[in-house]
């Protein structure tokens, strides 16, 4: 890990930089959507009440354009400097809770939904778009700080059309998913 720090301090490229504050967000969103899920501890009986209540609104926005708006803004906050990855977790560790939810409701112990969501393309999708997201909110703020804010900014706008569009993939994805 040290090593890596140390890497990242001292490396010349822009872009190994990024790409590692990445990957440290993307564990970061993992873990946190982890504890999301090993957090929520409801009798199974309260977990159906609000699963029932829950499924009534997720009809409502089982389209295409709708999971895409809403995982759009989410993410839009996210490439905030300082609030973006905050709010990044507070909207993750929600979706775990969420997660546990469901799976409770049915019987299903909530570790194993989780592990298998990571072999959901949705995930993978949405959780690099997260991080990706997260990343820049970062990498804007320390351009901020050095007084290179304008072209990080150019860049920032391009990173958010590129996640649109992975967001747009993933929400077709996802909708298939949940009619299939």
């Amino acid at each position: 890990m040290v090593r890596f720090l140390k890497m990242f301090l001292e490396s010349k490229s822009d872009l190994k930089r990024r790409i590692f504050v990445i990957i440290i967000f993307f564990v970061v969103a993992t873990v946190v959507t982890f504890s999301g899920t090993i957090a929520t501890n409801v009798d199974i009986h309260e977990a159906q009440r609000v699963k029932e209540e829950l499924e009534g609104e997720f009809q409502r926005m089982n389209d295409p354009r709708f999971i895409l708006g809403n995982n759009l803004v989410h993410t839009l906050v996210m490439f905030t400097p300082v609030i973006g990855p905050v709010w990044g977790c507070f909207v993750l560790f929600n979706t775990g809770r969420i997660i546990a939810l469901f799976s409770i409701a049915e019987g299903i112990p909530s570790i194993l939904t989780f592990v298998l969501l990571l072999f959901s393309p949705i995930l993978w999708l949405e959780f690099s778009v997260y991080s990706t997201a997260m990343a820049q909110s970062v990498m804007l703020l320390l351009h901020l700080v050095r007084r290179s804010g304008g072209r990080e900014a150019i860049r920032t706008c391009v990173v958010i059309a590129l996640c649109t569009i992975v967001l747009l993939i993933s929400a077709f994805v996802e909708w298939f998913i949940i009619n299939a």
